[in-house]
């Protein structure tokens, strides 16, 4: 398989066949307090976040302003509450704060069920993903991935990325771009964008998961979700069959689940380079690699050990590798499989993941204070020891009260945040640097 299919492989296997590497339902995915709650044990179908800060508490509700309009976090006698990694009550919450939580979304994204809520520091960056659908001068509107459009400010100081534009700026943002935004919270919700990351507009990758529901020639329709999309096939795309050898459109039948990678051509198309027929016994697995012995790891979960088979087809995506496979996987990763169980602690992986951790390319946000500074670095401490970041003539500085900010205007003992990317030494290059705890408002 060629390198290209491979990634499309993985990312449409663990981000879309098996559900998303820590989707959300509404909005992407955000950690929550740092260490906050890394010791909880949190059931599967918990796993959904949200965010945002707290309009008004009306007994065990809590209506919370997020980029995509107010939630109505519903909590109840189980549900865990934190504040500075410690265990508090809801009564230790109050309009104003900017808290994170875990749980599930019920139909609509109005109301989420939160299995635990942590207070979050006013300075946290959150992210906004998904179509750039309006620009109305300062204000960008963006359809996320749950369909409800979330509502981003920028400013003369927001700093932009935008793949194959040399110095980008607000300009050369295009409707129907597939964006990341990162920022702080308004006080009504809205994200306060530091940074606005874009690809070029066009076809994009398509991931997609349903059930096929018609088929026609080279073409197939899949069911995901409530939408009905036409997926083209061509000689070009790879088609995966449990228990056929060669598979072709031939051996797909109605019916069928299936997990799809290509890319979207508008219209409610796309064209496929992979297609994947799951099991009807599809499961997913995340956990922490404890001991890698053949082409099997052991892998700690929530509820245990467990034996992540993997074989010659089993793919595999990991941050910053081209072609990744099992040599690619290292003790200590944390990983979401795809795949079906064989026993109790025995499951067989079509697909494994790598997510999170310090991976060569991946994008990291870390706090702490600084401990020391160099001439092109810093050295945080942080609470999980110190790291050293990385900054150069691209870093934007975001200092209270200071104009144009470098490096110069970071003394020694501030508390920062950084947002950046992890290179192969295990530092962290910044993107942004931002100072103290004051909030633009």
């Amino acid at each position: 398989m060629s390198a290209k299919l491979i990634l499309v492989a993985g990312a449409t296997i663990l981000s879309l066949a098996l559900g998303s590497v820590g989707g959300a339902a509404v909005l992407p995915d955000q950690p929550m307090a740092e260490g906050a709650l890394e010791d909880v044990q949190i059931p599967q179908r918990f796993r959904a976040r949200a965010y945002g800060a707290i309009e008004a508490i009306d007994g065990g509700t809590l209506t919370v302003s997020t980029p995509a309009g107010s939630v109505d976090f519903v909590t109840d006698a189980n549900t865990l509450f934190f504040a500075d990694r410690e265990r508090v009550t809801l009564g230790d919450f109050a309009v104003g704060d900017v808290v994170g939580a875990v749980g599930w979304w019920e139909e609509g994204g109005g109301v989420f069920h939160a299995f635990a809520v942590a207070k979050l520091a006013e300075d946290r960056l959150f992210p906004v993903a998904g179509t750039l659908a309006e620009i109305n001068g300062d204000t960008l509107i963006v359809e996320t991935k749950g369909g409800r459009p979330a509502t981003v400010h920028v400013d003369a100081e927001t700093a932009y990325r935008i793949r194959g534009v040399e110095d980008p700026g607000l300009d050369d943002l295009e409707v129907g771009m597939r964006v990341i935004a990162r920022g702080t919270l308004n006080p009504d919700g809205s994200l306060q964008a530091q940074v606005v990351g874009a690809a070029e507009a066009g076809p994009r990758q398509a991931r997609l998961r349903g059930e096929v529901i018609a088929i026609e020639g080279n073409a197939f329709t899949v069911r995901a979700g409530k939408r009905e999309v036409v997926v083209q096939t061509d000689e070009a795309t790879e088609f995966r069959v449990p228990g056929v050898e060669n598979p072709t459109i031939a051996d797909l039948e109605v019916g069928d689940k299936v997990a799809v990678g290509g890319v979207v051509e508008g219209g409610g198309t796309a064209r496929a380079t992979l297609v994947i027929v799951l099991p009807d016994d599809a499961a997913r697995l995340t956990g922490k690699v404890t001991d890698i012995e053949g082409t099997t790891l052991a892998v700690r979960t929530a509820g245990g050990t467990v034996n992540v088979l993997t074989d010659g087809d089993t793919v595999f995506h990991v941050p910053g590798v081209e072609g990744p496979g099992l040599d690619d996987v290292e003790v200590g990763d944390r990983i979401v499989a795809g795949g079906s169980w064989e026993s109790e602690s025995a499951f067989h992986a079509i697909g494994v993941g790598v997510v999170g951790g310090r991976r060569a390319g991946a994008r990291g946000t870390v706090r702490g204070r600084v401990i020391d500074i160099g001439e092109d670095n810093l050295a945080l401490g942080t609470a999980r020891g110190s790291l050293t970041v990385l900054v150069d003539e691209e870093t934007r500085f975001r200092v209270p009260g200071v104009e144009d900010a470098d490096l110069g205007d970071v003394e020694e003992g501030a508390r920062v945040g950084v947002l950046g990317a992890w290179n192969e030494d295990g530092a962290l290059q910044a993107l942004v640097v931002r100072v103290g705890g004051a909030r633009r408002r």
